[in-house]
């Protein structure tokens, strides 16, 4: 099964790949993704692979949680992207994803905010019994 980190890395970073390679190596052709409740699919993906990758220099990808079950899986990362300009953009990432039988990513729906570093206060939780 394709892991999601690897999928990333790929796309943006390993040069040995075009970006169609990498989709091809880890997406179906029927993959489709809804991200903050809008969906694409997999041209939309592509297309916007392509026009990330023209403003992102380097990715970074730390994995928090991750399980797979079947076709099943489910993530937690943190995604850091390195703009050209220097910029950095931090986000935490929660995906649920279907894999297709040879186990590459079928379908994903993923939410993301901005990490705790980019947000303005900071968060804690406690909880009483």
């Amino acid at each position: 099964m394709t892991r999601l980190k690897a999928a990333i890395e790929d796309l943006f970073n390993n040069t040995a790949l075009t970006t169609e390679q990498a989709m091809d190596l880890h997406f179906t052709p029927s993959f489709c993704q809804r991200v903050n409740g809008s969906w694409i699919d997999h041209a939309g993906f592509l297309a916007a692979v392509i026009s990330l990758k023209a403003s992102v220099s380097h990715v970074r990808v730390a994995v928090l949680d991750e399980l797979s079950d079947g076709s099943r899986y489910a993530e937690r990362h943190i995604i850091d992207l390195i703009k050209r300009d220097g910029q950095q953009i931090r986000q935490e990432v929660y995906v649920f994803a279907q894999c297709s039988e040879d186990g590459r990513f079928n379908q994903i729906e993923e939410t993301t905010s901005l990490s705790a570093r980019q947000s303005s206060g900071s968060r804690s939780c406690s909880r009483s019994i």
